[in-house]
């Protein structure tokens, strides 16, 4: 693993265990950052373990996708209120 990875990992999963969220197995970070000198934006993905196979780590952006979708939705049915015409 790569030091960042390694760093990455002991300090989400100490995070989750500290709030009762269990064990952490794979993770991927996905950052947007600001190049100081210049303002650029760039994206930043990093995966724990560090040799988490590209496939898995898209699976996994993947599913985090598809299940904030199904959160959305579920808020937008649950509140009568929403109405795509007012955005």
């Amino acid at each position: 693993m790569s030091q960042l990875a390694d760093d990455l990992h002991t300090a989400i999963s100490g995070t989750l265990r500290a709030h009762g969220a269990g064990l952490l197995s794979r993770a991927v970070l996905v950052l947007e950052v600001v190049d100081e000198a210049t303002g650029e934006l760039g994206l930043y993905v990093e995966a724990s373990p560090a040799d988490m196979p590209a496939w898995d780590r898209s699976g996994l952006i993947g599913y985090a996708s598809m299940d904030l979708a199904g959160q959305i939705t579920a808020c937008r049915i649950d509140d009568p209120g929403t109405d795509e015409e007012e955005e």
